[in-house]
């Protein structure tokens, strides 16, 4: 009868250390599992959120770059005071607005008024509101001008893919530069093109 009750006592014991055992086994697989999702996620995603970072980073000391050579290449124009407005364009059309604005009106010196008064028309931009001399459009401000004449160009460029001077022609030509004189086709594309691959840079 003791020999029964001292078997009964080791299989007890046997089947509780089996089962801490098996508990054992299984926190430590909880354990191994986490730190292996843990390990994985932040290889995957971690990884990639720090190089969307950086890539900002870069993005931005870009267009800081950018607008220094901006400010450098116009101080004394009346287009200076755009340049906020005009750096919260995209790059390319941020550079494509200096660089038209250049040769349409000398950075602000030669533009259309209405009454006598600044239409902020920089670009001999032709929209909807033709007000100024020779029907150009007049703006009520900067901040407007530029958010027009930036919403066009950036038309051109993203959906037209018009992304060089050579092919922006249609800004002097329209659809088709058969009325203009080749050499002020060419004319428009070098002096555009100019200040166009000096801000590029």
């Amino acid at each position: 009868m003791l020999q029964k009750t001292n078997t009964k006592k080791q299989n007890k014991t046997k089947s509780s250390s089996r089962k801490k055992i098996h508990r054992f086994l299984m926190y430590s697989l909880i354990i191994l599992l986490f730190i292996f999702f843990g390990t994985w996620y932040y290889m995957v995603f971690k990884k990639e959120t720090v190089y969307i970072d950086k890539s900002a980073q870069i993005e931005n000391i870009e267009k800081l770059e950018l607008e220094k050579r901006i400010h450098k290449m116009v101080r004394g124009y009346p287009i200076e005071e755009m340049i906020p407005y005009i750096m919260e364009q995209d790059k390319l059309v941020s550079i494509f607005l200096v660089s038209i604005a250049k040769k349409e009106s000398n950075w602000g010196k030669r533009t259309p008024k209405y009454k006598g008064k600044e239409c902020f028309n920089y670009w001999g931009y032709r929209g909807p509101n033709q007000l100024g001399n020779g029907r150009h459009s007049c703006f009520a401000s900067r901040q407007e001008a530029v958010d027009i004449v930036g919403k066009r160009i950036s038309y051109l460029v993203n959906t037209a893919g018009y992304t060089t001077p050579k092919k922006m022609i249609v800004w002097k030509c329209g659809y088709s530069c058969k009325t203009h004189s080749a050499y002020g086709v060419q004319k428009w594309i070098s002096d555009v093109d100019l200040y166009y691959q000096k801000l590029l840079e």
